[in-house]
């Protein structure tokens, strides 16, 4: 995502300048359970903190609900591709039908529409920005570790749904193809073996 000022930066805990390795431990952080606390951050009419809290009263009110969010956020970053310049959570194209429908997507649509009435009552947050910010606030309530977050992901296109299949696969069918599957996925996405 784009850094834009303090004012609207959502974080608790430093945020240094993000490369590789940050963005990696953010993924990382986001797929096993970090968590964020939003500080003050109100920018465009957005009021950032708030909608943090709405998402996690969501979690308190239904636990289970708080793993799927972690989920959403992780399957809308992890379409990133570094050559392309495509995919990720910048577009927030996770939204639409067709990328709901991808196989690692499933159950998703879900938690896309646990949202919905926090993005009706808050329409100058994108859909990019609410489906991160769900993450991490999912992530905090459940007392996970601290995930820097940060605002400014404008939403897209549907013409900019990425093709299926760029998730990791749980099983490729044996350790060597599994191994080299996430090395193919995360090879895409600007990683190396060391920061995987």
């Amino acid at each position: 995502p784009r850094v834009l000022s303090p004012a609207v930066r959502i974080a608790m805990g430093p945020v240094g300048a993000q490369s590789r390795r940050s963005a990696l431990h953010l993924a990382a952080a986001l797929a096993l359970g970090a968590a964020v606390a939003p500080d003050s951050a109100t920018a465009a009419d957005v009021d950032y903190v708030s909608i943090a809290s709405e998402v996690a009263k969501l979690v308190r009110d239904d636990p289970d609900k708080g793993p799927t969010l972690v989920r959403l956020a992780w399957h809308s970053s992890g379409t990133y591709d570094k050559v392309a310049k495509d995919g990720g959570s910048g577009p927030g194209t996770i939204r639409f039908k067709e990328e709901l429908a991808h196989g690692a997507n499933a159950g998703l649509a879900s938690a896309v529409d646990w949202l919905e009435p926090i993005k009706k009552k808050n329409p100058g947050i994108s859909n990019a920005d609410l489906f991160t910010l769900a993450g991490v606030a999912a992530i905090k309530e459940m007392r996970g570790p601290v995930v820097p977050w940060s605002s400014g992901r404008i939403d897209g296109e549907e013409s900019q749904v990425t093709p299926d299949g760029r998730l990791p696969a749980a099983d490729k069918g044996s350790p060597k193809s599994t191994a080299q599957g996430l090395r193919d996925v995360f090879y895409r996405m600007g990683f190396n073996d060391q920061e995987i």
